[in-house]
Parts: C-alpha cells; sequence; structure tokens
C-alpha cells in the first residue's frame, strides 16, 4: 500500500515538473535565437575595455538614442535613415539595431543625431555600445593636455583627484585604434574606451 502512495507521488511530481517545462523552453529558444544571431554576424576589431574586459566590434549593429523618452524605437531608427531596420534591443534611451551597411569605429552624425558603434562582450556575450570618449589615467595629470594632443583628442572632463581624464575622439577617428595607441603611450597608467553595457530605462 505504502508502494504504491509513493509511485502515485512520484507520477504528482513528474506531472508538475513536466507542466513547468514550456516556460523553461521558451526562454532557452529565445537565449539559443540570440546566441544563433550573435554567431552569424561579422566580427571585427578586438578591443580592450575596463578591467580587461575584452569586446570584438560588431559592423553590423549601430546605436542611436531616442530623442524624448515617449519617441518609439521605431521613429528614432527612421530618424537616422534605418526605416524598417530590425531592432535587436534597447539600453535605457539608446535602441540597438542592425544596419544594412557595415558600421565604422567612430561616432557618426546623421541628420544631426550621434550614431555610435557597437562591441560584442567576448564573455558575457552582452552588446555594449561604444560612446567615442577615452577613459585614461596618466602617470602625471600635468601630462593631460600633452596626450590628448598628441593622439588628436578633445578634453572632456578632468578629475584629478582622481586622476582621470575623460578625452572624446575627434571626426573619424578609429576607435579601437585611439585606444590601442593610449594603452601604448608611456605617460599613460591605463586607458580603454567608454562602454555602455548596462543602463537604466528611462521615465
Amino acid at each position: 500500500m505504502n508502494i504504491r502512495i509513493v509511485l502515485l507521488c512520484l507520477m504528482l511530481g513528474c506531472s508538475l515538473a513536466w507542466a513547468q517545462e514550456p516556460p523553461r523552453r521558451e526562454k532557452t529558444g529565445a537565449a539559443a535565437e540570440r546566441a544563433a544571431m550573435l554567431a552569424t554576424m561579422l566580427k571585427g576589431k578586438e578591443i580592450t575595455g575596463d578591467n580587461g574586459q575584452r569586446y570584438q566590434h560588431l559592423p553590423e549593429v549601430a546605436a542611436v538614442a531616442r530623442s524624448s523618452p515617449e519617441e518609439a524605437p521605431e521613429q528614432a531608427i527612421t530618424r537616422v535613415g534605418a526605416s524598417g531596420a530590425q531592432i535587436l534591443e534597447s539600453k535605457g534611451n539608446l535602441v540597438l539595431y542592425r544596419v544594412s551597411q557595415q558600421k565604422a569605429l567612430y561616432v557618426d552624425s546623421i541628420a544631426g543625431a550621434s550614431v555610435f558603434p557597437t562591441v560584442l562582450n567576448t564573455q558575457t556575450k552582452a552588446i555594449g555600445v561604444l560612446t567615442g570618449a577615452q577613459v585614461v589615467k596618466p602617470k602625471s595629470m600635468s601630462a593631460a593636455a600633452a596626450i590628448g594632443s598628441s593622439h588628436g583628442l578633445e578634453v572632456v572632463w578632468e578629475f584629478p583627484h582622481l586622476r582621470t581624464v575623460f578625452y572624446r575622439v575627434k571626426g573619424s577617428a578609429d576607435i579601437a585604434n585611439v585606444a590601442a595607441a593610449l594603452q601604448a603611450d608611456s605617460r599613460v597608467e591605463s586607458a580603454y574606451p567608454e562602454i555602455i553595457e548596462y543602463m537604466n530605462v528611462p521615465h
């Protein structure tokens, strides 16, 4: 009798477990679909980010900021001439979408809006947005201006108490090349391009 009760309980437990399977499969399916999509995308130059994180440029993906929280992602990409493009995801006010032509590694300006290049975190597989800023820790703050001048950069912010300088890459200079040059500069303790991977959703 006890064996029958145990068997019934096991069968009931299995039934409940099976009933929970579809949502898990849906989630796994979405993750597998995203992984497959990323696998088919072109990968460009490698970039070293903060804390040695490794990234690869995604020439087929760009990002544009919505002009306001009310603007729909579709409207944002239409503003920059990408109407009908596949929207991949949003990061706060940034809309990430697939481009018809490969995107170079610099911040472009289209119809008065900034269009940003993107990268793939090789470890987490998260897509990050390159802002065009370089975060540099000079060995001496007195060299900040000279470092910027040497690499064709504009100083945006200086934080002497943190010994950190934010530079903006000018024009169509390749962000990856600039980052590599800064990292090799003997006056620089550390340098990396600013990459946005996570961002709060605007309210």
